[in-house]
């Protein structure tokens, strides 16, 4: 008998050049779980789907636990843009799965976008962190892409997922960075491969306890950025960290190149470096 369970909240549409891998990364998930007596629920929503998305989905979960919600709303094609009628759409399509999973009891919420790239260890690591800090609420990776780290000019991959991380003083962190952190404090944690509590982080893929949920009304909503802004401040209104770790690994591969506008590089650059200035003063 499985003493705990984790509930995956998976959004798709369209999702057929990718959802045999993605669906395979849960499968493998499943197994590494039932190793540790730990069950699976998964609440998916699909919407608009011109392919086979929805049939896949409702197929692949006959033999497992969950549901899908498939609607047909014409809900615009947006892409991964920094747009808050996006993120609108997103937040509705997350309530919906969440509001569902209310049904099943569980004891770990996984939130993961159905394109990204991941192993089990990372899952079963985010629950052993989360069982060994009581203080956190909700936990992600270090979700990188295969885009070089413009604002420090090396080659390692930078981190995605920028608009979402808001550091504690609440700092968008930077896009297009291996370190995306501005505050000295956080940046010499993350290089350390310490774990950075923020105002808001998700990565693409994070992982909340039940209690967090259970203690406070924590929902997605858009306010003036993206949707987990909210979401993680109702985790931390409920008396919660939010975290960003950088030992826990995914990553977002895109298909094209990516290359920055020159102009993004020197805004973020800057932004820097004014950050670092009084503690170079300091040590002058």
């Amino acid at each position: 008998m499985s003493s705990k369970t984790v509930a995956v909240l998976s959004l798709w549409r369209n999702s057929e050049p990718y959802i045999e891998r993605s669906l395979a990364q849960f499968e493998e998930l499943q197994d590494a779980l039932v190793q540790q007596q730990i069950a699976t629920v998964y609440g998916f929503f699909e919407n608009d789907s011109t392919d086979n998305t929805p049939h896949i989905l409702h197929s692949w979960l006959k033999e497992r636990i969950g549901f899908v919600v498939a609607e047909r709303i014409n809900a615009p094609r947006w892409g991964s843009v920094a747009s808050l009628d996006r993120v609108l759409y997103q937040a509705r399509y997350r309530n919906a799965a969440l509001d569902l999973l209310d049904n099943y009891k569980y004891d770990y919420l996984l939130v993961a976008d159905s394109d990204i790239y991941w192993k089990p260890d990372l899952i079963t690591g985010m629950i052993e962190r989360l069982e060994n800090n009581s203080s956190y609420g909700m936990i992600s990776p270090n979700t990188t892409q295969n885009v070089r780290d413009f604002i420090g000019d090396t080659d390692a991959e930078s981190y995605f997922d920028s608009w979402s991380l808001l550091d504690l003083d609440g700092n968008q962190c930077m896009t297009f960075a291996a370190n995306p952190f501005l505050r000295p404090e956080d940046r010499n944690r993350w290089d350390n491969k310490q774990p950075v509590t923020c105002n808001s982080a998700f990565g693409s893929i994070a992982m909340v306890k039940s209690e967090a949920l259970d203690a406070g009304d924590v929902y997605w909503s858009v306010v003036d950025g993206v949707e987990h802004w909210e979401f993680c401040r109702r985790v931390r209104e409920a008396g919660f960290e939010v975290i960003a770790d950088p030992t826990l690994h995914a990553q977002v591969i895109h298909k094209d190149e990516v290359v920055p506008h020159p102009e993004i590089v020197r805004f973020h650059q800057q932004r820097l470096q004014e950050f670092l200035m009084p503690q170079r003063v300091a040590k002058s």
